[in-house]
Protein backbone atom coordinates (compact mmCIF):
# COMPACT_ATOMS: atom_id res chain seq x y z
CA UNK A 1 0.00 0.00 0.00
CA UNK A 2 2.88 2.37 0.77
CA UNK A 3 4.32 1.85 -2.71
CA UNK A 4 1.03 2.70 -4.44
CA UNK A 5 0.55 5.65 -2.12
CA UNK A 6 4.00 6.96 -3.08
CA UNK A 7 3.11 6.86 -6.78
CA UNK A 8 -0.14 8.69 -6.08
CA UNK A 9 1.63 11.41 -4.09
CA UNK A 10 4.21 11.84 -6.88
CA UNK A 11 1.39 12.11 -9.41
CA UNK A 12 -0.36 14.78 -7.32
CA UNK A 13 2.88 16.78 -7.07
CA UNK A 14 3.25 16.65 -10.85
CA UNK A 15 -0.39 17.65 -11.33
CA UNK A 16 0.19 20.82 -9.27
CA UNK A 17 3.18 21.67 -11.47
CA UNK A 18 1.56 21.01 -14.85
CA UNK A 19 -1.62 22.87 -13.87
CA UNK A 20 0.41 26.08 -13.89
CA UNK A 21 2.56 25.11 -16.85
CA UNK A 22 -0.59 24.41 -18.88
CA UNK A 23 -1.48 28.11 -18.63
CA UNK A 24 1.96 29.16 -19.87
CA UNK A 25 2.30 26.60 -22.65
CA UNK A 26 -1.27 25.81 -23.68
CA UNK A 27 -2.89 29.20 -23.36
CA UNK A 28 -0.07 31.73 -23.86
CA UNK A 29 1.93 29.47 -26.18
CA UNK A 30 5.36 29.71 -24.50
CA UNK A 31 7.48 26.58 -24.08
CA UNK A 32 9.76 26.37 -21.07
CA UNK A 33 12.64 23.91 -20.78
CA UNK A 34 13.72 25.08 -17.34
CA UNK A 35 10.73 25.00 -15.00
CA UNK A 36 12.51 22.48 -12.79
CA UNK A 37 14.47 25.43 -11.40
CA UNK A 38 11.24 26.80 -9.92
CA UNK A 39 10.62 23.46 -8.22
CA UNK A 40 14.17 23.71 -6.89
CA UNK A 41 13.63 27.21 -5.51
CA UNK A 42 10.28 26.28 -3.99
CA UNK A 43 11.70 23.10 -2.46
CA UNK A 44 14.60 24.88 -0.78
CA UNK A 45 12.45 27.79 0.40
CA UNK A 46 9.76 25.57 1.92
CA UNK A 47 12.37 23.22 3.42
CA UNK A 48 14.31 26.07 5.03
CA UNK A 49 11.13 27.66 6.39
CA UNK A 50 9.87 24.47 8.06
CA UNK A 51 13.23 23.14 9.29
CA UNK A 52 14.96 26.28 10.54
CA UNK A 53 12.06 28.63 11.29
CA UNK A 54 9.21 26.29 12.24
CA UNK A 55 6.81 27.72 9.67
CA UNK A 56 3.61 25.66 9.17
CA UNK A 57 3.55 23.40 6.13
CA UNK A 58 0.97 25.19 3.97
CA UNK A 59 2.42 28.62 4.67
CA UNK A 60 5.87 27.29 3.76
CA UNK A 61 4.45 26.02 0.44
CA UNK A 62 3.03 29.46 -0.29
CA UNK A 63 6.44 30.93 0.56
CA UNK A 64 8.11 28.53 -1.86
CA UNK A 65 5.65 29.48 -4.58
CA UNK A 66 6.15 33.19 -3.91
CA UNK A 67 9.95 32.92 -4.14
CA UNK A 68 9.67 30.95 -7.39
CA UNK A 69 7.29 33.58 -8.79
CA UNK A 70 9.66 36.40 -7.86
CA UNK A 71 12.64 34.65 -9.46
CA UNK A 72 10.61 34.10 -12.63
CA UNK A 73 10.81 37.87 -13.14
CA UNK A 74 14.56 37.53 -13.65
CA UNK A 75 14.05 35.44 -16.75
CA UNK A 76 10.68 36.86 -17.78
CA UNK A 77 11.31 40.61 -17.91
CA UNK A 78 14.30 40.55 -20.30
CA UNK A 79 13.01 37.75 -22.56
CA UNK A 80 9.31 38.60 -22.86
CA UNK A 81 9.64 42.34 -23.36
CA UNK A 82 9.71 43.60 -26.94
CA UNK A 83 9.64 41.41 -30.04
CA UNK A 84 11.95 38.65 -28.82
CA UNK A 85 10.81 35.32 -30.26
CA UNK A 86 9.33 32.45 -28.27
CA UNK A 87 12.32 30.30 -29.24
CA UNK A 88 14.62 32.71 -27.42
CA UNK A 89 12.44 32.38 -24.33
CA UNK A 90 12.67 28.58 -24.48
CA UNK A 91 16.47 28.66 -24.80
CA UNK A 92 16.72 31.23 -22.00
CA UNK A 93 14.63 29.13 -19.62
CA UNK A 94 16.85 26.12 -20.27
CA UNK A 95 19.97 28.16 -19.48
CA UNK A 96 18.37 29.70 -16.40
CA UNK A 97 17.33 26.28 -15.13
CA UNK A 98 20.79 24.80 -15.49
CA UNK A 99 22.39 27.90 -13.95
CA UNK A 100 20.08 27.66 -10.93
CA UNK A 101 20.95 24.00 -10.42
CA UNK A 102 24.71 24.69 -10.63
CA UNK A 103 24.52 27.68 -8.28
CA UNK A 104 22.56 25.73 -5.67
CA UNK A 105 25.09 22.90 -5.91
CA UNK A 106 27.91 25.30 -5.06
CA UNK A 107 26.31 27.23 -2.21
CA UNK A 108 27.76 25.65 0.94
CA UNK A 109 25.65 27.58 3.42
CA UNK A 110 24.11 25.34 6.15
CA UNK A 111 20.64 26.30 4.92
CA UNK A 112 21.44 24.96 1.43
CA UNK A 113 24.06 22.25 1.87
CA UNK A 114 25.78 22.56 -1.50
CA UNK A 115 25.93 19.45 -3.67
CA UNK A 116 24.89 17.27 -0.71
CA UNK A 117 21.63 19.16 -0.45
CA UNK A 118 19.34 19.72 2.49
CA UNK A 119 18.24 16.71 4.54
CA UNK A 120 16.36 16.00 7.74
CA UNK A 121 13.07 17.54 6.65
CA UNK A 122 9.81 16.40 8.19
CA UNK A 123 7.60 14.10 6.13
CA UNK A 124 4.66 16.47 5.89
CA UNK A 125 3.36 15.74 2.38
CA UNK A 126 0.76 13.05 2.99
CA UNK A 127 -1.66 11.64 0.41
CA UNK A 128 -4.73 13.61 1.63
CA UNK A 129 -2.76 16.88 1.55
CA UNK A 130 -1.32 16.08 -1.88
CA UNK A 131 -4.76 15.25 -3.31
CA UNK A 132 -6.24 18.43 -1.82
CA UNK A 133 -3.50 20.60 -3.32
CA UNK A 134 -3.81 18.89 -6.71
CA UNK A 135 -7.57 19.50 -6.76
CA UNK A 136 -7.12 23.16 -5.78
CA UNK A 137 -4.44 23.63 -8.47
CA UNK A 138 -6.60 22.13 -11.23
CA UNK A 139 -9.66 24.06 -10.02
CA UNK A 140 -7.74 27.36 -10.08
CA UNK A 141 -6.19 26.69 -13.50
CA UNK A 142 -9.54 25.70 -15.03
CA UNK A 143 -11.30 28.78 -13.67
CA UNK A 144 -8.43 30.97 -14.86
CA UNK A 145 -8.67 29.41 -18.32
CA UNK A 146 -12.45 29.94 -18.50
CA UNK A 147 -12.23 33.52 -17.25
CA UNK A 148 -11.52 36.67 -19.21
CA UNK A 149 -7.81 36.15 -18.47
CA UNK A 150 -7.85 32.82 -20.28
CA UNK A 151 -9.63 34.27 -23.29
CA UNK A 152 -7.10 37.08 -23.49
CA UNK A 153 -4.28 34.54 -23.21
CA UNK A 154 -5.64 32.57 -26.18
CA UNK A 155 -5.97 35.79 -28.17
CA UNK A 156 -2.34 36.65 -27.38
CA UNK A 157 -1.23 33.19 -28.44
CA UNK A 158 -3.15 33.09 -31.73
CA UNK A 159 -3.30 36.77 -32.74
CA UNK A 160 -0.65 38.71 -30.85
CA UNK A 161 -0.54 41.69 -33.23
CA UNK A 162 -4.31 42.05 -33.37
CA UNK A 163 -4.53 41.80 -29.57
CA UNK A 164 -1.98 44.55 -29.20
CA UNK A 165 -3.94 46.78 -31.56
CA UNK A 166 -7.05 46.57 -29.37
CA UNK A 167 -5.09 47.51 -26.25
CA UNK A 168 -3.92 44.21 -24.79
CA UNK A 169 -0.53 44.48 -23.07
CA UNK A 170 1.21 41.43 -24.54
CA UNK A 171 4.18 41.67 -22.20
CA UNK A 172 2.02 41.79 -19.06
CA UNK A 173 -0.11 38.83 -20.16
CA UNK A 174 2.93 36.65 -20.89
CA UNK A 175 4.67 37.68 -17.69
CA UNK A 176 1.53 36.98 -15.67
CA UNK A 177 1.29 33.46 -17.08
CA UNK A 178 4.98 32.86 -16.33
CA UNK A 179 4.60 34.00 -12.72
CA UNK A 180 1.54 31.78 -12.20
CA UNK A 181 3.30 28.74 -13.67
CA UNK A 182 6.41 29.41 -11.56
CA UNK A 183 4.28 29.77 -8.42
CA UNK A 184 2.60 26.42 -9.02
CA UNK A 185 5.97 24.74 -9.61
CA UNK A 186 7.33 26.35 -6.45
CA UNK A 187 4.45 24.87 -4.46
CA UNK A 188 5.09 21.50 -6.13
CA UNK A 189 8.75 21.73 -5.18
CA UNK A 190 7.83 22.35 -1.54
CA UNK A 191 5.53 19.32 -1.62
CA UNK A 192 8.33 17.22 -3.10
CA UNK A 193 10.83 18.34 -0.47
CA UNK A 194 8.51 17.30 2.36
CA UNK A 195 7.69 14.01 0.70
CA UNK A 196 11.26 12.83 0.11
CA UNK A 197 12.45 14.66 3.30
CA UNK A 198 15.63 15.78 1.53
CA UNK A 199 16.63 18.01 -1.39
CA UNK A 200 19.50 17.48 -3.83
CA UNK A 201 20.07 20.09 -6.58
CA UNK A 202 20.92 17.51 -9.25
CA UNK A 203 17.39 16.09 -9.36
CA UNK A 204 16.09 19.44 -10.66
CA UNK A 205 17.69 19.11 -14.07
CA UNK A 206 16.61 19.18 -17.68
CA UNK A 207 14.95 15.77 -17.46
CA UNK A 208 12.41 16.99 -14.93
CA UNK A 209 11.62 20.08 -17.01
CA UNK A 210 11.21 17.94 -20.13
CA UNK A 211 8.85 15.54 -18.33
CA UNK A 212 6.62 18.41 -17.22
CA UNK A 213 6.52 19.92 -20.69
CA UNK A 214 5.84 16.51 -22.25
CA UNK A 215 2.84 16.03 -19.97
CA UNK A 216 1.36 19.36 -21.04
CA UNK A 217 1.84 18.71 -24.77
CA UNK A 218 0.71 15.09 -24.48
CA UNK A 219 -2.38 15.93 -22.43
CA UNK A 220 -3.70 18.71 -24.64
CA UNK A 221 -2.45 22.03 -25.94
CA UNK A 222 -5.43 23.98 -24.58
CA UNK A 223 -6.59 21.89 -21.65
CA UNK A 224 -5.95 21.69 -17.91
CA UNK A 225 -7.40 18.31 -17.02
CA UNK A 226 -5.67 16.74 -20.05
CA UNK A 227 -2.14 17.46 -18.79
CA UNK A 228 -3.24 16.34 -15.31
CA UNK A 229 -4.26 12.96 -16.76
CA UNK A 230 -1.12 12.76 -18.87
CA UNK A 231 1.27 13.45 -15.99
CA UNK A 232 -0.55 10.85 -13.89
CA UNK A 233 -0.05 8.30 -16.66
CA UNK A 234 3.58 9.33 -17.18
CA UNK A 235 4.23 8.99 -13.44
CA UNK A 236 2.68 5.53 -13.22
CA UNK A 237 3.88 4.14 -16.58
CA UNK A 238 7.57 3.67 -15.68
CA UNK A 239 6.56 1.82 -12.51
CA UNK A 240 4.02 -0.35 -14.33
CA UNK A 241 6.64 -1.27 -16.95
CA UNK A 242 9.36 -1.93 -14.38
CA UNK A 243 8.97 -5.70 -14.86
CA UNK A 244 10.11 -5.30 -18.49
CA UNK A 245 13.54 -4.13 -17.31
CA UNK A 246 15.58 -3.18 -20.41
CA UNK A 247 12.50 -2.57 -22.60
CA UNK A 248 10.77 -0.22 -20.18
CA UNK A 249 12.23 3.08 -21.40
CA UNK A 250 12.02 2.23 -25.16
CA UNK A 251 8.35 1.32 -24.80
CA UNK A 252 7.76 4.50 -22.78
CA UNK A 253 9.23 6.53 -25.65
CA UNK A 254 7.28 4.55 -28.26
CA UNK A 255 3.97 5.34 -26.55
CA UNK A 256 4.85 9.05 -26.57
CA UNK A 257 5.81 9.00 -30.26
CA UNK A 258 2.66 7.14 -31.30
CA UNK A 259 0.45 9.49 -29.31
CA UNK A 260 2.01 12.59 -30.83
CA UNK A 261 1.84 11.04 -34.28
CA UNK A 262 -1.77 9.87 -34.13
CA UNK A 263 -3.14 12.75 -32.04
CA UNK A 264 -0.88 15.81 -32.34
CA UNK A 265 -3.33 18.04 -30.44
CA UNK A 266 -2.87 15.86 -27.36
CA UNK A 267 -5.11 13.37 -25.61
CA UNK A 268 -7.78 15.90 -24.61
CA UNK A 269 -7.08 18.50 -27.28
CA UNK A 270 -9.23 21.52 -26.47
CA UNK A 271 -11.60 19.63 -24.18
CA UNK A 272 -11.84 19.35 -20.42
CA UNK A 273 -12.98 16.52 -18.22
CA UNK A 274 -16.32 17.24 -16.59
CA UNK A 275 -18.54 15.49 -14.08
CA UNK A 276 -21.68 16.86 -15.71
CA UNK A 277 -22.22 13.88 -18.09
CA UNK A 278 -21.81 11.46 -15.17
CA UNK A 279 -24.22 13.42 -13.00
CA UNK A 280 -26.69 13.66 -15.91
CA UNK A 281 -26.48 9.89 -16.43
CA UNK A 282 -27.05 9.25 -12.72
CA UNK A 283 -30.01 11.63 -12.82
CA UNK A 284 -31.51 9.77 -15.78
CA UNK A 285 -31.10 6.42 -14.02
CA UNK A 286 -32.70 7.82 -10.87
CA UNK A 287 -35.59 9.23 -12.89
CA UNK A 288 -36.21 5.90 -14.64
CA UNK A 289 -36.12 4.08 -11.30
CA UNK A 290 -38.70 6.46 -9.81
CA UNK A 291 -40.99 6.06 -12.86
CA UNK A 292 -40.86 2.27 -12.49
CA UNK A 293 -41.87 2.63 -8.84
CA UNK A 294 -44.85 4.80 -9.80
CA UNK A 295 -45.98 2.24 -12.37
Amino acid sequence: MGYIEGIMISACINIVCVAGLAILTGYIGLFSMGHACFLCLGAYTAGILTKFFGVPYFIALLGGGAVAGIFSLIIGIPTLRGKMSADCFTIATFGFGEATRVVMSNVNHPYVGGALGLSGLDSLTTLPKAVLLAIVAVWFARNYAKSQHGKIAIAVRDHADASELIGVNIFHEKLKALIISAFFCGVGGGMMAHYYTYIVPNIFGGTMSTNLLTAVVLGGVCSVTGPALATTALTAAPEMLRFMSNWRLPMYGLVLILTMRLRPEGLMGYKELSLKPVLRWIGQLTGRHEKKKEV
